[in-house]
C-alpha cells in the first residue's frame, strides 16, 4: 500500500518532465499585436488590419546607408548586399530595380497600351481623339523625339505616337515608393543622399527569436563594413524587426526579473512561516505542474506562445502556491496524529470548489474574439487544473508523516482569533464598511473612463529608434502610417472595379484638397471591365487610323514609319491585364502590398498621406458599397471597445457560472452569497479606486478584475467550509493571509513589468486581493456561526 503513492510521484514527475521536454524543443514566443487584433473576427477591417501585421510591408527592412559621397554609399550598399543575402532569414534583398523588369513591364504593357487610355473612355475618349487632340498629341511627340535621352520614344514611337506607354510608366513612378532615386542602378533617398537597401524577411516580422539572431547578424556585419571603410559609414534604419527583437529580449528579462523576484520572496515567506526548506520546495510543485501542463497545451493549440500569456502565466505560482498553503497550514496545525493523506481529504472540497470556481472564471476568455485572450483563457484554466491535480497526487506522499506549527504559525493564529472574535462582537464596523465599500462603487463606477487602444498592449518604444524609423520611411514612402482606403469585392475583378471608382474620386479629393497624394494599385492594373470599354471605345473611333496619319503627315512625319500603329487598331486585342500576371512578373512585389486576401472575398487597399478632412473624405466615397475609409487606429480603438464590452458579458457569464456552482455545493443563497460577495466588493472597489485615481480601464484591467473574482471566491469559500471549527476556521484565515501574501508578491512585482498591459494587470490584481482579504472575514462574520455542509 505504501508504494503506490510513491510510484503516482514518480510517474507525475517523468509526466511533467516529458512535458517540459517538449515545450523546450517546441517553445515559440511571439510579442506582435495579431493576436489582440481579433484575426478570428467578421469584421473585415480588423482582418486587414491582422493581415497587415505580417505583410510584406511589416516584413520588409528599410536601410538606409550613409557615406561622404555616391561612389562610397553605392559600393557599400553593394557589398552589404552580398553579406546580408546569404543569411538564411534574408527572402529577399533589393538595393535598385528588379531584375527583367523593363522587359517584364514592356511584355505586359505595350501589347495592351489601347486597353490603358482612359479611366472613363466612354466620356473621355471621342474627345481625346478629335482631330484637334490627336494634332496636340502628335506636336507633343515631336517635342520628345527632339529632347535629348529619347532613345525610347524613338524606338516605341511608330507603334504609339500618342506615347500611352511612357505615361504608364510615370503613373508606375508615382504608385512606387515615391522616395526613391535610381542612380546608376542603385536605390537613393533622401537629402542628403543616402543608398537604400529593402530587405524582406523570410519569416514574419514578429518572429523574435529568428529576427534577434538576424538582428545581431545585421549590426555586426555593418561594423565590419564600416571598419573596412574606416568608419565613414552610417546606418539608420526602419522596419518592425529589431522592435520585436527588442520587446521579446525585455518579454524575456521581464519573465526572469518577475518570476525569479516572486520565487525569492515566497520561498523566504514559506521558511520564515512553516520553518520548513522541504515544504518550500514542495510548495513549487503545484506551480511547476500547472505552468509546464499549461505551456505544452497551449503550445499544441496555438504553435507559440505570446510574451503577454507566458509573463501572465508566470503568475499562477499566485493561484497555484494556494493549494499547499492550505494543506501545509491544516496539516500542520490541525494534522496531530492525521496523515498527510487524510489533511489532503479534509481540505480537498475547499480546494476543489476553489479551483473549480476559478477555472469557470477563465474558461470564459476561451469564447473571447480575441485569439490572444482564447490563449491566456486556455493557458490560466489548465494550469490551474494541472496545479490542483498535483497538489491532491504528489504532495501528501512527500510531506512529512507529522509535523508542528512552527511558532510564527501559532501567534498569528492567536491574533487572528483575536481579531475574528472581536468582529464577531462587533458587527457595526463590519456593516459600515461593506456600506462604505458600496457607496464607492456608487460613486465612482459611473465616471470610469476606458482605453481602447490596442497599442497600449505592446512594449514602449525607444524614442530615439522610433525617431529615426520615422526619418527612413519619409525618405522612401511619404504615405501616412495606418490610414489607407479598402475596396472589397466578392471576386478580384469585383474589387478592381470598386477600385477604379475609388481612384477617380481620390483624384477629385486631391484636387480639393482633401487630402495631399495616395497610391494606388490603379497605377498598374485596371479592372477587366474598364480595360475593355477602353478597347471598344478605340474601336468605334473606325476611322482614327486615317485621322492619325494625317496628323502625322502635317507635323512632317512619314506614315507609313507608323505601321505598327495601324497593326495595333486592327488586329484582335490581347487579353486583358489580370493581377495574377503581374504576380508572376517581377512586378510582384511592387502590387503585393495593395492586395489582401479576405477568403471568400478580395480587398484592394489604397494608401493615402496627408489627409486633411477624414469625415469629407469618408464622405466623397459613402456611396460606394464595399468602399471603407481605413484609419486603423480608430477603427480598432472602435472594433477593442466592442471587444471590451465583450469581454466584459463574458466575465459576467463566467461570474453566473461560479455562483451556479457554489450554488450546487451549498444549495442555500445565504452561503453563496457569503462566498461571492468579497469577490464582488472587491472587485468594484477596485474598478472605482482605479476611476478615482484617473486610470482609464483596458483589456488587461478586466482580465486583473477576473483574478481578483477567483481569488475573493477562493477565500470566501475557504473561510464557509471551516466556518463551523474555530481551530480550522483559524488556520484558514491564516490559510488565505499567507495567499494573499504570495499573490501580492507576484502581481505586485508584476506591476513593474515594462509591458503597460501587464502592469495594468499587476496593479489592478494586487489592490483587489488585497480588498478580498478584507472582505472575505467580514463576510463570514456575518454570514454566522452556522455550517453549511453537514
Amino acid at each position: 500500500m505504501k508504494a503506490r503513492p510513491t510510484l503516482v510521484v514518480w510517474l507525475g514527475a517523468a509526466l511533467l518532465l516529458a512535458m517540459a521536454g517538449y515545450s523546450a524543443s517546441s517553445f515559440e514566443l511571439s510579442t506582435g499585436l495579431s493576436p489582440f487584433l481579433g484575426a478570428d473576427s467578421e469584421i473585415d477591417l480588423v482582418r486587414i488590419s491582422a493581415d497587415l501585421a505580417d505583410s510584406s510591408l511589416t516584413r520588409t527592412l528599410i536601410l538606409s546607408v550613409g557615406g561622404p559621397d555616391g561612389t562610397t554609399r553605392a559600393q557599400a550598399a553593394r557589398e552589404w548586399a552580398d553579406v546580408l543575402s546569404a543569411h538564411p532569414e534574408v527572402a529577399s534583398i533589393r538595393s535598385g530595380p528588379a531584375e527583367g523588369l523593363a522587359r517584364d513591364v514592356y511584355d505586359l504593357y505595350f501589347p495592351r497600351r489601347l486597353l490603358f487610355l482612359s479611366d472613363d473612355p466612354e466620356a473621355e475618349l471621342p474627345n481625346k481623339l478629335g482631330d484637334t487632340e490627336l494634332r496636340d498629341a502628335v506636336r507633343t511627340l515631336k517635342r520628345e523625339l527632339a529632347l535629348p535621352g529619347a532613345e525610347l520614344i524613338a524606338r516605341i514611337a511608330g507603334a504609339d505616337p500618342m506615347l500611352v506607354f511612357p505615361r504608364l510608366l510615370r503613373n508606375f513612378e508615382t504608385a512606387s515608393l515615391s522616395g526613391l532615386r535610381v542612380v546608376d542602378g542603385q536605390f537613393v533617398a533622401g537629402e542628403p543622399p543616402t543608398a537604400i537597401l529593402l530587405v524582406r524577411s523570410r519569416h514574419s516580422a514578429f518572429d523574435a527569436d529568428r529576427q534577434a539572431d538576424f538582428d545581431a547578424f545585421l549590426v555586426r556585419t555593418f561594423l565590419e563594413l564600416d571598419a573596412r571603410f574606416k568608419g565613414a559609414l552610417s546606418l539608420e534604419r526602419s522596419g518592425v524587426h529589431r522592435f520585436a527583437a527588442a520587446s521579446e529580449g525585455m518579454a524575456r528579462a521581464d519573465m526572469g526579473r518577475i518570476s525569479g523576484a516572486s520565487t525569492a520572496a515566497i520561498l523566504a515567506l514559506f521558511l520564515v512561516a512553516f520553518r520548513s526548506l522541504r515544504m518550500a520546495v514542495l510548495a513549487f510543485i503545484p506551480l511547476a505542474a500547472g505552468v509546464i501542463t499549461a505551456t505544452t497545451v497551449a503550445l499544441l493549440l496555438f504553435d507559440r506562445l505570446h510574451a503577454i500569456t507566458l509573463v501572465f502565466g508566470t503568475t499562477l505560482i499566485g493561484v497555484c502556491i494556494d493549494y499547499p498553503i492550505h494543506l501545509f497550514n491544516h496539516h500542520t496545525m490541525l494534522g496531530s496524529g492525521r496523515s498527510a493523506q487524510a489533511s489532503m481529504r479534509r481540505v480537498w472540497s475547499a480546494l476543489t470548489m476553489g479551483a473549480l470556481t476559478t477555472v469557470a472564471g477563465f474558461v470564459g476568455l476561451a469564447w473571447s474574439d480575441f485569439p490572444g485572450v482564447r490563449e491566456i483563457g486556455v493557458f490560466a484554466a489548465v494550469g490551474v487544473l494541472a496545479a490542483l491535480v498535483s497538489t491532491r497526487v504528489m504532495l501528501p506522499p512527500l510531506l512529512p508523516p507529522s509535523s508542528r506549527a512552527s511558532g510564527l504559525q501559532l501567534s498569528l493564529t492567536r491574533m487572528l482569533d483575536r481579531l475574528l472574535r472581536t468582529m464577531e462582537h462587533h458587527r457595526t464596523p463590519l456593516l459600515i464598511t461593506v456600506l462604505a465599500a458600496v457607496v464607492l462603487c456608487i460613486v465612482a463606477l459611473p465616471r470610469i473612463s476606458f482605453d481602447d487602444d490596442v497599442f497600449a498592449l505592446n512594449m514602449p518604444l525607444d524614442p530615439e529608434w522610433v525617431a529615426e524609423d520615422e526619418r527612413v520611411r519619409a525618405r522612401v514612402s511619404r504615405m501616412d502610417t495606418g490610414r489607407f482606403i479598402v475596396a472589397i469585392g466578392g471576386d478580384e475583378e469585383a474589387a478592381l472595379q470598386l477600385n477604379d471608382a475609388v481612384h477617380q474620386r481620390l483624384v477629385d479629393a486631391r484636387t480639393e484638397n482633401l487630402i495631399e497624394g495616395f497610391r494606388s494599385l490603379h497605377a498598374f492594373l485596371w479592372s477587366e471591365d474598364l480595360q475593355r470599354r477602353n478597347h471598344a471605345a478605340v474601336s468605334a473611333q473606325s476611322d482614327l487610323s486615317a485621322r492619325v496619319m494625317v496628323a502625322l503627315e502635317s507635323e512632317g512625319f512619314r506614315p507609313d514609319a507608323f505601321e505598327g500603329f495601324t497593326n495595333a487598331l486592327e488586329s484582335e486585342p490581347p487579353p486583358p491585364l489580370r493581377l495574377e500576371d503581374l504576380r508572376r512578373s517581377a512586378l510582384a512585389e511592387a502590387v503585393a502590398p495593395f492586395v489582401a486576401d479576405l477568403g471568400d472575398r478580395v480587398a484592394v487597399l489604397t494608401f493615402l498621406r496627408g489627409v486633411k478632412s477624414p469625415a469629407d473624405l469618408e464622405q466623397a466615397l459613402a456611396d460606394l458599397d464595399g468602399v471603407h475609409y481605413f484609419d486603423q487606429q480608430t477603427v480598432l480603438s472602435e472594433v477593442y471597445g466592442r471587444y471590451r464590452a465583450r469581454t466584459m458579458r463574458l466575465i459576467s457569464v463566467g461570474l453566473l457560472a461560479v455562483f451556479t456552482l457554489l450554488h450546487l455545493r451549498y444549495r442555500r443563497i445565504r452561503w453563496s452569497l457569503a462566498a461571492v460577495t468579497p469577490a464582488l466588493l472587491a472587485a468594484g472597489s477596485t474598478l472605482a479606486l482605479l476611476s478615482l485615481a484617473g486610470t482609464p480601464i483596458g483589456l488587461l484591467h478586466l482580465l486583473g478584475l477576473l483574478l481578483v473574482l477567483s481569488f475573493g471566491v477562493d477565500y470566501g469559500i475557504f473561510l464557509l467550509e471551516c466556518r463551523s471549527h474555530s481551530s480550522e476556521l483559524n488556520a484558514a484565515m491564516l490559510s488565505i493571509a499567507l495567499a494573499c501574501s504570495t499573490t501580492c508578491f507576484a502581481f505586485g512585482l508584476l506591476a513593474v513589468s515594462y509591458f503597460p498591459a501587464l502592469h495594468a494587470l499587476g496593479i489592478t490584481t494586487a489592490i483587489g486581493v488585497l480588498l478580498s482579504l478584507l472582505f472575505a472575514p467580514i463576510a463570514a462574520v456575518l454570514a454566522g456561526r452556522e455550517r453549511p455542509i453537514q
